[in-house]
């Protein structure tokens, strides 16, 4: 049995999946998004998928469908639901891409935009809650860390992919987090 201090995330012929990095980070992905959850459908009435659309929507500013679904890292066919329930609701609005009239940008409502000011400080706060076990130094530690892994993450999914350069696409990402993955 190895120590919690010890565990690499790697593991060893000998031990189970617990000991697994890519384990323990789904593990804490979902827990994130049940706490996100609770507080999302009773006090917003939204659910990830939602809440993500517009987070992402609002730091894109425009953006036509095939981008927001790149940048929040789901299928197209999901953003589409997604997007048109918001629209439904009056927090997503569709107009004519100046570059290309055959295409739509979306954009985020006054509603919409106000609605995301509000989730926002619930997300910090909620943040706050589940990275209180860690000084300001480690907060900022993990944040690195986890942008490290993240970019060598996208490197090896490349490389399994066959792909040899990074794409280039503006807006650039504010963190290695909303880089596009699918």
């Amino acid at each position: 049995m190895t120590a919690s201090s010890d565990i690499d995330g790697i593991g060893s012929h000998d031990d189970d999946i617990r000991y697994l990095f890519s384990y323990n980070l789904q593990r804490l992905a979902g827990l994130s998004s049940r706490i996100a959850l609770l507080g999302l459908k009773p006090d917003f009435d939204l659910n990830t998928h939602d809440w993500r659309a517009m987070a992402v929507l609002d730091f894109l500013g425009v953006a036509p469908l095939h981008t927001l679904a790149k940048r929040a890292g789901v299928q197209k066919s999901q953003m589409s639901r997604t997007v048109s329930a918001l629209e439904e609701r009056g927090f997503i609005g569709r107009e004519t891409n100046p570059e290309d009239k055959r295409s739509v940008n979306l954009r985020l409502t006054h509603a919409g935009q106000k609605l995301v000011r509000d989730v926002l400080a619930a997300s910090r706060e909620r943040n706050r809650h589940m990275l209180a076990e860690l000084t300001q130094e480690e907060r900022c530690e993990l944040m690195r860390l986890m942008e490290k892994v993240s970019r060598g993450s996208l490197a090896y999914l490349r490389a399994l992919k066959g792909e040899t350069a990074p794409p280039r696409r503006p807006p650039p990402p504010a963190t290695i987090f909303e880089t596009e993955i699918l």
